[in-house]
């Protein structure tokens, strides 16, 4: 049996259902939606009746959805989110502003190149906002997937997500290895990995891809991997760490390029050897249409990448 969802399905509907699955328990999802208990459970009955389906299981210890229940869970926050965007937008253009973005990016894209393509596109449409918020690839894509970013920057492959996404290339990077300027290896005019191995590093976790590489070209070049002393995201931290004189570690080219640029204590190291490239993208859903607003950021993103 064929089910269609727009004779059927209303906004209260997909909010209950959303609710439900991040919630798992009716008294919370009651508690979040303002009403009462025998009202989820007999507004999920009706849903329920409605496609001819089983959404949740019930049992004395669990409330959990089925497959089915997650399915459209997920696609019920898509729909949520995007109708909370057309709302913003909406009263944005209603009081004289253009609207907004939010934007998910990691923290190894280049500030140079970010900053550009906002001034650009904000050059464009004056008062646009653009909201911007970090953190690790994996965790942004499920951001993007449930709609609660429209575009991501990012160095993951996304091609592992089949059609679900697509990704449009920026610009190539490298991943430069950096120390204090008073480092042991700062003077060298070349480096090994397997030297660089020898030595503490100071790293961002193993969920970011400049991890991934170093412990990739560590392991080909010494057959081992030096225990990691200090584990951050926080650049500033990393910056003092190096200062020390006694850590290394690793980022994206156009980033240490920025930092080397801003502070005289920190150099790149001259590291040969192994590849360390990969390609950061402008990923978004393939399932939605583009806004004027992305197509002008997005354009502008390329343009900065180029002249940068």
């Amino acid at each position: 049996m064929t089910v269609h969802f727009k004779q059927r399905l209303t906004i209260k509907h997909l909010r209950l259902i959303s609710v439900l699955a991040q919630e798992l328990s009716i008294a919370r999802c009651a508690t979040t939606l303002y009403t009462s208990q025998s009202a989820v459970s007999r507004t999920l009955a009706e849903i329920e009746t409605l496609l001819g389906a089983k959404l949740f299981e019930r049992t004395t210890r669990q409330f959990r959805p089925t497959p089915l229940g997650q399915n459209l869970a997920r696609h019920a926050e898509q729909v949520l989110s995007q109708l909370d965007k057309a709302e913003a937008e909406f009263n944005a253009i209603a009081s004289g502003d253009l609207g907004s973005l939010n934007v998910g990016i990691i923290g190894a894209f280049s500030p140079r190149i970010l900053a550009k393509a906002t001034n650009q596109a904000r050059a464009v449409a004056p008062k646009l906002a653009v909201h911007f918020h970090s953190n690790f690839a994996d965790a942004l894509i499920v951001d993007l997937m449930r709609g609660r970013c429209d575009l991501l920057l990012t160095h993951l492959d996304v091609r592992q997500f089949g059609e679900d996404l697509i990704a449009e290339p920026l610009y190539e990077e490298h991943i430069s290895v950096l120390s204090a300027a008073n480092h042991p290896l700062a003077r060298r005019k070349r480096l090994s990995w397997k030297e660089l191995s020898n030595y503490p590093w100071v790293v961002t976790p193993v969920q970011t891809s400049t991890r991934r590489t170093v412990e990739r070209n560590l392991r080909i070049s010494a057959g081992q991997l030096n225990p990691v002393v200090v584990e951050t995201m926080e650049l500033h931290y990393v910056i003092e760490f190096l200062k020390s004189g006694k850590y290394l570690t690793a980022m994206s080219s156009r980033l240490a390029k920025w930092f080397e640029q801003s502070t005289r204590d920190i150099k790149t190291l001259p590291v040969d050897g192994n590849d360390t490239s990969t390609t950061v993208c402008v990923a978004r859903l393939a399932s939605r249409k583009l806004s004027e607003l992305e197509k002008i950021f997005i354009d502008n993103l390329k343009s900065a990448a180029r002249s940068t």
